[in-house]
């Protein structure tokens, strides 16, 4: 399951007043939606009745983003599924995709003891400047490590970490403290680009999420502006081996129960140290028209400017196969853990 992490490249508790002027949604009928919204065919809305996971890959309109949609049926109570994501620790760990650690709230440097830099990390900071670094940071941040890091010293390594456990916190209570537009704009090419314009562009072509969520949609775009009934939350950051290269990832992990009895788990890509400029996973959880167990159906969406240009064709296909691949193995992982006399 360590590979999951590539997903998310394709492309994880407050409770207040519902948000005004938005109506309850209608009941879902899963198996007419996956034909008529996601193209199912009849064997393949069968296939998913019966346990088996389909996953395919959805069209966007920019060529810098991937989007994938899996589903499958489980028959077990879609509470525990809930309960074990709610543990966000305990769950990565046992999807194998790395480190990660829940934030406290509020929360606090001791909140980042365990996270480390590498060897390649710390390469990429050394030589890091605007317009020109190995990962995403923004000006400040990068002036953090010039000025705060001697990397001809044998302790180079230590406060360079001791940076970069202020800087994720800091980053962490400007996202509660204003969202999206609270954390500034990545220099690390040429052309600064703005976290907030990143996201909202990501939620605008998620057209599935608007059209049958949309207060958790309105939710993640405009929080914490937009309080929503039904929703408990919490951060957690993450470290891992995804991809070529190591990344640290701070995460929004939002659980919506819909007046209708429906769950959604979205998880909400707040920073990623490299490749992803915005990612989001949203799972939905929801009861069959025989009330027998749920269905579990997975939307990734992702953004980034790696995948942008007739020079990215082949690393998009790749990108998209290997999510396809991993968003199935994400699914059968799921069900096997819950139903595991299967």
């Amino acid at each position: 399951m360590r590979s999951m992490g590539l997903v998310l490249l394709a492309a994880g508790v407050v409770a207040s007043s519902m948000v005004p002027g938005i109506a309850a949604a209608p009941p879902f009928d899963v198996e007419r939606e996956l034909a008529a919204r996601f193209g199912f065919s009849a064997a393949e809305v069968e296939q998913v009745g019966a346990g088996k996971v389909v996953v395919r890959t959805l069209p966007t309109q920019e060529s810098t983003e991937i989007a994938v949609f899996g589903a499958v049926r489980i028959p077990d109570d879609k509470e525990k599924l809930v309960y074990w994501i709610r543990d966000i620790e305990a769950f990565r760990n046992g999807a194998e995709l790395g480190l990660s650690r829940k934030l406290s709230s509020p929360p606090t440097i001791d909140d980042f003891a365990g996270l480390a830099l590498d060897s390649s990390e710390l390469g990429a900071l050394q030589k890091c400047q605007p317009g020109d670094c190995g990962l995403r940071l923004g000006e400040q941040a990068i002036a953090s490590f010039r000025t705060g890091v001697d990397w001809t010293a044998a302790d180079a390594g230590q406060k360079a970490n001791l940076v970069a456990r202020r800087l994720m916190l800091e980053y962490a209570e400007a996202y509660l403290r204003g969202g999206d537009e609270a954390l500034g704009a990545t220099v690390n090419e040429k052309k600064p680009r703005l976290v907030v314009e990143d996201f909202r562009a990501l939620i605008r072509g998620a057209t599935n999420l608007n059209d049958l969520a949309n207060p958790l949609a309105t939710y993640l775009r405009d929080f914490p502006k937009t309080p929503l009934t039904g929703v408990e939350q919490l951060l957690y950051w993450a470290k891992g081996g995804v991809g070529p290269e190591p990344l640290v990832t701070l995460h929004h992990l939002v659980i919506y129960r819909e007046p209708g009895g429906s769950i959604y788990v979205a998880d909400k890509q707040v920073y990623s140290s490299r490749y992803t400029d915005a990612s989001l996973l949203v799972l939905w959880l929801g009861a069959p028209a025989d009330g027998k167990g749920y269905y579990l159906l997975a939307g990734v969406r992702g953004r980034s400017r790696l995948l942008g240009g007739l020079g990215a064709r082949v690393l998009r296909g790749r990108i998209e196969e290997e999510s396809r691949k991993y968003t199935g193995i994400y699914l059968d992982w799921i069900r096997k853990s819950l139903v595991p006399t299967d």
